[in-house]
Protein backbone atom coordinates (compact mmCIF):
# COMPACT_ATOMS: atom_id res chain seq x y z
CA UNK A 1 0.00 0.00 0.00
CA UNK A 2 1.66 3.52 -1.56
CA UNK A 3 0.72 7.09 -0.82
CA UNK A 4 -3.07 7.42 -2.11
CA UNK A 5 -4.08 9.57 -5.14
CA UNK A 6 -6.83 11.78 -3.75
CA UNK A 7 -8.33 15.04 -4.52
CA UNK A 8 -10.29 16.89 -1.05
CA UNK A 9 -13.44 17.67 -1.43
CA UNK A 10 -13.53 20.14 0.88
CA UNK A 11 -16.64 22.23 2.50
CA UNK A 12 -20.18 20.70 2.53
CA UNK A 13 -20.14 17.36 1.52
CA UNK A 14 -23.37 15.02 1.62
CA UNK A 15 -22.30 11.13 1.28
CA UNK A 16 -26.17 10.26 1.69
CA UNK A 17 -29.11 13.26 2.27
CA UNK A 18 -31.39 10.40 3.91
CA UNK A 19 -30.85 8.70 7.06
CA UNK A 20 -27.63 9.70 7.68
CA UNK A 21 -25.89 10.76 10.85
CA UNK A 22 -23.83 14.04 10.19
CA UNK A 23 -20.66 15.01 11.91
CA UNK A 24 -18.07 17.57 11.41
CA UNK A 25 -14.29 17.24 11.90
CA UNK A 26 -11.97 19.43 12.22
CA UNK A 27 -9.10 18.49 10.57
CA UNK A 28 -5.75 19.99 10.51
CA UNK A 29 -4.49 17.04 7.63
CA UNK A 30 -1.91 14.63 7.43
CA UNK A 31 0.83 13.26 4.78
CA UNK A 32 0.51 11.04 2.14
CA UNK A 33 -0.15 12.08 -1.80
CA UNK A 34 -3.23 13.97 -0.29
CA UNK A 35 -3.20 17.75 0.05
CA UNK A 36 -4.58 18.91 3.52
CA UNK A 37 -5.76 21.61 4.63
CA UNK A 38 -3.25 24.18 6.19
CA UNK A 39 -5.00 25.51 8.85
CA UNK A 40 -7.54 24.29 11.01
CA UNK A 41 -11.07 23.90 8.79
CA UNK A 42 -14.33 21.93 9.82
CA UNK A 43 -15.95 19.64 7.45
CA UNK A 44 -19.40 18.18 7.65
CA UNK A 45 -19.82 14.51 6.36
CA UNK A 46 -22.69 12.29 6.37
CA UNK A 47 -22.73 8.39 7.19
CA UNK A 48 -25.44 6.04 6.73
CA UNK A 49 -26.66 4.64 9.76
CA UNK A 50 -27.09 0.87 8.05
CA UNK A 51 -23.01 0.72 7.22
CA UNK A 52 -21.91 -1.88 9.01
CA UNK A 53 -18.79 -1.38 10.99
CA UNK A 54 -15.70 -3.59 11.57
CA UNK A 55 -15.19 -3.90 15.32
CA UNK A 56 -12.45 -4.91 17.12
CA UNK A 57 -11.47 -4.90 21.32
CA UNK A 58 -7.85 -3.35 21.55
CA UNK A 59 -6.44 -3.98 25.12
CA UNK A 60 -5.57 -0.75 25.68
CA UNK A 61 -7.66 2.16 26.68
CA UNK A 62 -9.39 5.00 24.95
CA UNK A 63 -6.73 7.66 26.14
CA UNK A 64 -3.73 5.35 24.49
CA UNK A 65 -6.27 4.51 21.10
CA UNK A 66 -6.87 7.98 20.50
CA UNK A 67 -3.52 9.00 20.67
CA UNK A 68 -2.57 6.88 18.15
CA UNK A 69 -5.45 7.61 16.04
CA UNK A 70 -3.63 11.01 14.16
CA UNK A 71 -0.60 8.75 13.18
CA UNK A 72 -3.17 5.46 12.09
CA UNK A 73 -4.47 8.00 9.91
CA UNK A 74 -1.59 9.37 8.46
CA UNK A 75 -0.01 6.23 8.28
CA UNK A 76 -3.00 5.14 5.13
CA UNK A 77 -2.49 8.82 3.76
CA UNK A 78 -5.22 10.04 5.17
CA UNK A 79 -5.82 13.89 6.74
CA UNK A 80 -7.99 13.18 9.63
CA UNK A 81 -9.04 15.26 12.57
CA UNK A 82 -11.38 15.13 16.10
CA UNK A 83 -15.23 15.34 15.74
CA UNK A 84 -16.12 18.59 16.85
CA UNK A 85 -18.24 16.64 19.64
CA UNK A 86 -15.65 16.07 21.61
CA UNK A 87 -17.56 13.66 24.19
CA UNK A 88 -18.22 10.87 21.07
CA UNK A 89 -14.72 10.05 20.69
CA UNK A 90 -14.96 10.09 17.05
CA UNK A 91 -12.19 10.27 14.45
CA UNK A 92 -12.65 10.84 10.76
CA UNK A 93 -11.16 12.10 7.63
CA UNK A 94 -13.14 14.95 5.58
CA UNK A 95 -15.16 13.56 2.21
CA UNK A 96 -11.82 12.50 -0.21
CA UNK A 97 -12.17 11.94 -4.19
CA UNK A 98 -10.17 8.66 -5.45
CA UNK A 99 -9.01 9.96 -9.56
CA UNK A 100 -7.79 6.48 -10.59
CA UNK A 101 -6.43 4.38 -7.86
CA UNK A 102 -6.55 4.88 -4.30
CA UNK A 103 -3.49 2.93 -4.03
CA UNK A 104 -1.14 2.26 -7.22
CA UNK A 105 -1.10 -1.31 -8.29
CA UNK A 106 -4.18 -2.17 -6.46
CA UNK A 107 -7.64 -1.98 -7.16
CA UNK A 108 -9.94 0.20 -5.58
CA UNK A 109 -12.42 -2.60 -5.40
CA UNK A 110 -9.94 -4.26 -2.67
CA UNK A 111 -10.93 -1.82 -0.54
CA UNK A 112 -14.38 -0.15 -0.99
CA UNK A 113 -17.72 -1.71 -2.87
CA UNK A 114 -19.79 0.10 -5.14
CA UNK A 115 -21.31 -3.05 -6.48
CA UNK A 116 -21.18 -3.51 -10.12
CA UNK A 117 -20.70 -0.93 -13.14
CA UNK A 118 -22.93 -0.07 -16.05
CA UNK A 119 -20.96 -1.83 -19.03
CA UNK A 120 -19.81 -4.58 -16.34
CA UNK A 121 -16.52 -4.74 -13.51
CA UNK A 122 -16.71 -3.28 -10.32
CA UNK A 123 -17.91 0.03 -10.35
CA UNK A 124 -15.39 1.27 -7.46
CA UNK A 125 -12.61 0.78 -10.21
CA UNK A 126 -14.73 2.69 -13.42
CA UNK A 127 -16.52 5.19 -11.45
CA UNK A 128 -15.35 8.44 -9.41
CA UNK A 129 -15.20 7.02 -6.12
CA UNK A 130 -15.84 9.75 -2.63
CA UNK A 131 -15.60 8.87 0.48
CA UNK A 132 -15.40 9.02 3.61
CA UNK A 133 -13.23 6.72 6.82
CA UNK A 134 -14.81 7.28 10.44
CA UNK A 135 -13.66 5.60 13.64
CA UNK A 136 -15.26 5.81 17.15
CA UNK A 137 -14.23 4.46 20.34
CA UNK A 138 -16.24 2.97 23.00
CA UNK A 139 -14.20 2.24 26.73
CA UNK A 140 -14.99 -1.21 27.69
CA UNK A 141 -14.27 -2.96 31.29
CA UNK A 142 -10.74 -3.77 32.08
CA UNK A 143 -9.28 -0.81 30.64
CA UNK A 144 -10.05 -2.14 27.21
CA UNK A 145 -11.32 0.06 24.22
CA UNK A 146 -13.76 -1.04 21.23
CA UNK A 147 -12.77 0.51 18.28
CA UNK A 148 -15.14 0.62 14.89
CA UNK A 149 -14.43 1.77 11.72
CA UNK A 150 -16.54 2.68 9.01
CA UNK A 151 -15.91 3.56 5.28
CA UNK A 152 -19.03 5.33 3.15
CA UNK A 153 -19.06 6.95 0.31
CA UNK A 154 -20.87 7.29 -3.24
CA UNK A 155 -19.60 6.53 -6.76
CA UNK A 156 -20.84 7.71 -9.85
CA UNK A 157 -20.06 6.89 -13.79
CA UNK A 158 -17.23 9.14 -15.36
CA UNK A 159 -18.67 8.92 -18.37
CA UNK A 160 -22.16 10.04 -17.84
CA UNK A 161 -22.58 13.99 -16.67
CA UNK A 162 -26.00 13.29 -14.46
CA UNK A 163 -25.28 9.98 -13.40
CA UNK A 164 -27.24 8.96 -10.28
CA UNK A 165 -24.44 8.24 -7.65
CA UNK A 166 -24.27 4.71 -6.56
CA UNK A 167 -23.83 3.55 -2.58
CA UNK A 168 -20.24 2.44 -1.61
CA UNK A 169 -19.05 0.63 2.02
CA UNK A 170 -15.47 -0.58 2.55
CA UNK A 171 -14.86 -4.06 1.62
CA UNK A 172 -13.39 -5.05 5.14
CA UNK A 173 -9.51 -4.97 3.86
CA UNK A 174 -8.43 -1.37 4.72
CA UNK A 175 -10.37 -1.14 7.32
CA UNK A 176 -8.79 -4.77 9.01
CA UNK A 177 -5.34 -2.91 8.26
CA UNK A 178 -5.78 0.00 9.84
CA UNK A 179 -7.15 -1.81 12.91
CA UNK A 180 -3.95 -4.06 12.95
CA UNK A 181 -1.68 -1.32 12.91
CA UNK A 182 -3.37 0.80 15.52
CA UNK A 183 -3.48 -1.76 17.32
CA UNK A 184 0.41 -3.08 17.00
CA UNK A 185 1.02 1.17 17.52
CA UNK A 186 -0.95 0.87 21.25
CA UNK A 187 1.09 -1.85 22.29
CA UNK A 188 4.54 -0.37 21.47
CA UNK A 189 2.77 2.67 23.61
CA UNK A 190 1.41 0.38 26.33
CA UNK A 191 3.42 0.89 29.60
Amino acid sequence: MGAPILDLDLGWVLLIAIGGVPLAACATGSGGAAKAPRRSETHTVWFREDVTPVRRVLTAPVETVWAALPQGFADLGFPSGASAREAERVYLTPSLRIHGRLYRGELNSVYIDCGHAVGGGRAADSYEVTFAMLVRLTPQDGGRSLVEVVIDGTARDRTLNLSNPVFCTGTGRLETEFLQRLEARTRSQSP
